[in-house]
C-alpha cells in the first residue's frame, strides 16, 4: 500500500483527550525543528491546555494512563487469541509498562512550568481580553529575541516533557500497528460507516493517498458509534470549502478499545 494521508478522529473522551494532545506536542516538535517562535508558542499554549483542563477540555493525563492500561488489557487478550506472537506482545506490554511508571509521578513539572510561565501566560492573557495595553501588537516583535531553540524556556520544557512525548509516540504507533486498514469508496463523496455492534470502538482513521489530499480534499465526519457519516469536501485556496460529488477511493480502520 502506498504510503497514506491518516485523519484521526476520537469516538471518545479519552481518545479525543489523546488526539488534542498528541497533536500539541507534534506541532512543538515542528516549531522547535523549524526554528519558528510562534507556532511553538501556539503549541505550548495547546498543550498547556490539555495538561491543565482548561479551555473546555478534559485533564489530559488521567486519560492518557487509563489509555495506556486499556491497551495492555487489549494487548494481553490478543496473546491469549495468538499465542505464536506471545513474545513479540509482551516487550510491547512491557514498554507500555514502563510508560506508566514514568508518568505516575504526574507531570507536575511541566504543569507547573507552562501554567506559570510568563511568554505563555502573556499571550494567552492577551488572547482573552481586548488588550489596549497592546500585547498582541507588541509579541511578534520581541519573539525572535525571547526564544530561540537552545534558549532555557525550550529546552526546559522538552526535557519536562520528555517521558509523556515518549508514552504518546508509542500508544499512537500501537494503535495503528495492531489494527488493518480497509479499502472503501464514497459514492458522490459520501459513505457510511456502520461499526460491529458489541465492540468498544474508540478511534476512526481515515487514509488518504498524499496526491488527493494535495488536490485539498479532505474527510468531514460526523455521527456517533453506532453509525458514522463520512462526507468528502474540498478546501480550495481563497474560497469557501465546498463538498465533493465524485467518488472518492479512501482506506479506513476502526481500533477497536476506548
Amino acid at each position: 500500500m502506498t504510503e497514506l494521508v491518516s485523519f484521526s478522529y476520537a469516538l471518545s473522551p479519552r481518545l479525543q483527550a489523546f488526539i488534542e494532545l498528541r497533536n500539541g506536542l507534534y506541532c512543538l516538535d515542528q516549531a522547535e525543528h523549524q526554528n519558528n517562535a510562534h507556532a511553538w508558542l501556539c503549541a505550548a499554549s495547546d498543550i498547556r491546555a490539555s495538561l491543565v483542563g482548561d479551555q473546555g477540555r478534559k485533564v489530559a493525563l488521567p486519560e492518557i494512563v487509563g489509555l495506556l492500561v486499556s491497551m495492555q488489557a487489549h494487548l494481553q487478550a490478543l496473546a491469549k487469541d495468538y499465542p505464536r506472537y506471545g513474545q513479540t506482545i509482551q516487550t510491547a506490554c512491557d514498554r507500555l509498562d514502563a510508560h506508566l511508571q514514568n508518568l505516575r509521578g504526574g507531570q507536575s513539572g511541566a504543569i507547573d512550568w507552562l501554567y506559570n510561565d510568563s511568554l505563555v501566560s502573556t499571550y494567552l492573557n492577551a488572547l482573552k481580553k481586548q488588550d489596549w495595553l497592546g500585547h498582541k501588537p507588541a509579541l511578534p516583535q520581541c519573539l525572535d529575541t525571547l526564544w530561540h531553540p537552545d534558549h532555557e524556556r525550550v529546552t526546559h520544557l522538552r526535557r519536562e516533557l520528555a517521558p509523556l512525548r515518549d508514552a504518546i509516540q508509542s500508544l499512537d504507533h500501537m494503535l495503528h500497528e495492531y489494527v488493518s486498514w480497509s479499502e472503501h469508496r464514497a459514492e458522490d463523496g459520501c459513505d457510511q460507516i456502520t461499526p460491529e455492534r458489541g465492540v468498544n470502538y474508540g478511534l476512526l482513521v481515515i487514509g488518504l493517498d498524499q496526491a488527493t489530499v494535495e488536490a485539498g480534499i479532505t474527510p468531514d465526519i460526523s455521527g456517533n458509534r453506532v453509525a458514522i457519516r463520512v462526507r468528502f469536501q474540498q478546501w480550495p485556496p481563497g474560497e469557501a470549502a465546498h463538498d465533493i460529488t465524485e467518488t472518492i477511493s479512501y482506506s479506513m480502520m476502526l481500533v477497536p478499545f476506548a
